[in-house]
């Protein structure tokens, strides 16, 4: 394996090259779009965003100082999910909280606390 490839359990079939691109692309793991650093299976069109594609197995979150967040291939249950950051669905991968039912998209997980003006 080359030192830009993984194997994802989300598509055991090909390995998933590391690239950058400004086209905007649909997340296979989270099915949120993307642009820039991710994953791709260049055989099939697969794509992960980096933190889809490389997930810790849970998070805390410094807005949510009362949550463990676990990550889960799909939201739990049957109900529709939405994101409590970006109050968007929840369609794919996702951070959950079981004690509160706190979920965030990977990549809203991820965003910086803070904001640099510059």
């Amino acid at each position: 394996m080359k030192y830009n490839e993984i194997s994802h359990f989300s598509h055991p079939e090909h390995r998933l090259t590391y690239d950058y691109t400004q086209v905007p692309f649909l997340c296979d793991g989270c099915n949120e779009p993307g642009i820039g650093s991710h994953y791709k299976c260049t055989t099939c069109n697969h794509d992960l965003h980096v933190h889809c594609a490389l997930p810790s197995p849970s998070i805390s979150h410094p807005f949510y100082t009362k949550c463990t967040f676990q990550f889960l291939t799909n939201p739990p249950g049957s109900a529709p999910r939405y994101c409590n950051a970006c109050q968007k669905d929840i369609s794919g991968f996702v951070y959950h909280c079981k004690a509160c039912g706190f979920d965030l998209h990977p990549c809203c997980a991820k965003l910086p606390t803070t904001l640099d003006d510059g």
